[in-house]
C-alpha cells in the first residue's frame, strides 16, 4: 500500500500493476516486486521510471519497475506473449484511475 501511495502522489499514474511471482502467488526468498505503471508520457521509456524510483527511496525492497504509455499497452495488445500483454492480463491491479 505504501508503494502504491508513493507512486500515485509521486506520478499520478492511469495504473498500476503488480506482476510476476507476487501477483502469481509464486514468491520465493529472492523475489522482488515487479511493477508496471501505466501513464501518460513523452518520455523515453527509460527515463519514465526515475521519479517512480526517486518515490520509492527508503522502502527496503527489491523492486523492478516498468512504465508504459497507455498507446504503447494497445499497441502490443494483439501480441500475446509479449512482456507488457502479459504483465497486463495476468496482473494484479493495484491501482486504476477514475
Amino acid at each position: 500500500r505504501e508503494v502504491v501511495r508513493r507512486i500515485v502522489r509521486a506520478v499520478d499514474p492511469d495504473k498500476i500493476i503488480l506482476f510476476g511471482s507476487y501477483a502469481y502467488g509464486q514468491p520465493h526468498r529472492d523475489s522482488d516486486l515487479d511493477i508496471l505503471v501505466i501513464m501518460p508520457s513523452d518520455k523515453p521509456r527509460w527515463q519514465r521510471a526515475i521519479p517512480v524510483y526517486e518515490a520509492l527511496r527508503g522502502l527496503l525492497l527489491p523492486k523492478d519497475l516498468v512504465v508504459y504509455t497507455p498507446e504503447e499497452v494497445d499497441e502490443w495488445a494483439d501480441v500475446p506473449q509479449a512482456f507488457v500483454t502479459t504483465a497486463v492480463r495476468k496482473g494484479r491491479v493495484l491501482y486504476e484511475k477514475n
